[in-house]
């Protein structure tokens, strides 16, 4: 696995994490990447409960984005699929995909659940075919990959490579998992350890991220969709702002069955594993993803994790785990 934030500059939050510090954390979750076949920097995400239907909802933060199936989990409180991530234009491709995976037939409709960004700086994302999106559900497991892999391939982070990132927490005896596919944030307002930075170039592009959050306590979709906001807000604490054409779009879902709010003190548990997850999520991917080039032919700029390094032991930083 790539190198993560924590090995770099130390623990983040007060939460301990899970066995992998990942959305696999949750007993059943799983993920697959695949990357283009046809040679784009682009690629398809699955994250995938171990049944369906799930207990689920979603909140926003700004809703320059999409995800399908939004408006039937905010009235039916569940999802009946797995939760694919593509870059935007690839966005009717792998829904109709998504649909010949369901297995469902024509009089047996389902409403398949896929988030996206947009990867034009990097790709175009109009190259991904079914198969792509058959490749990633081929690929789910319990270890998962970060940066620019998947729907991640083609993403950037406050003008950084962007992508996938991914942590988890315990709260009591609940795990809380993050996925988040980062394609947000402008330089100037990334909180990394007091640093300087130097300016990002100017792109023409708004950045979005789509955050996934699973569960195995049994939410009900209105905590879940309470639990839902809660990694945008950990998009906050890395230096989002939910900026005027972002997408910040958090889905929760849970693999118990659906059950009654837990008492306050649970739920303020499971919040807060939802945010230090999120925020985790964020560096992790910008820790792993690489450089790469655009489609105008520059490079991307290369996250200082040499920087990083140096002032995380004055922030007493810099633990190994």
């Amino acid at each position: 696995m790539a190198e993560r934030w924590r090995a770099l500059a130390g623990p983040i939050g007060v939460l301990p994490t899970g066995e992998r510090n990942a959305i696999t954390d949750v007993a059943g979750v799983r993920v697959g990447h695949s990357q283009s076949s046809a040679g784009e920097r682009s690629g398809v995400t699955v994250v995938a409960p171990p049944r369906l239907p799930a207990a689920a909802g979603m909140d926003v933060v700004n809703g320059v984005g999409e995800l399908v199936a939004g408006l039937d989990i905010a009235e039916r409180g569940r999802i009946e699929t797995p939760v694919y991530l593509c870059g935007t234009h690839a966005l009717g491709t792998v829904t109709q995909a998504a649909i010949e995976l369901s297995g469902r037939g024509p009089q047996d409709s389902v409403i398949p659940v896929v988030g996206e960004c947009d990867d034009g700086d990097l790709a175009d994302s109009r190259r991904i075919v079914p198969a792509d999106v058959d490749a990633a559900t081929a690929a789910l497991g319990a270890a998962v990959a970060e940066g620019n892999v998947g729907a991640g391939t083609g993403m950037v982070c406050f003008g950084y490579p962007g992508g996938i990132g991914t942590a988890s927490r315990r709260a009591g005896e609940h795990t809380v998992g993050v996925l988040a596919l980062c394609n947000f944030g402008e330089r100037e307002y990334l909180d990394l350890l007091g640093a300087n930075l130097p300016p990002a170039p100017k792109l023409d592009l708004h950045g979005s991220c789509i955050a996934v959050c699973a569960t195995d306590a049994p939410l009900d979709p209105l905590a879940l969709r309470r639990l839902a906001l809660r990694p945008l807000l950990g998009l906050a604490r890395v230096g989002s702002y939910g900026s005027e054409g972002s997408g910040e779009i958090g889905l929760a879902f849970t693999t118990a069955e659906a059950g009654s709010p837990l008492g306050l003190d649970s739920l303020e548990a499971l919040f807060a594993a939802a945010y230090e997850s999120a925020h985790e999520a964020v560096l992790n991917c910008l820790v792993a993803a690489r450089p790469a080039e655009r489609i105008d032919g520059s490079m991307q700029e290369p996250f200082p994790t040499g920087l990083v390094r140096e002032l995380a032991p004055a922030r007493g930083g810099g633990e190994r785990s």
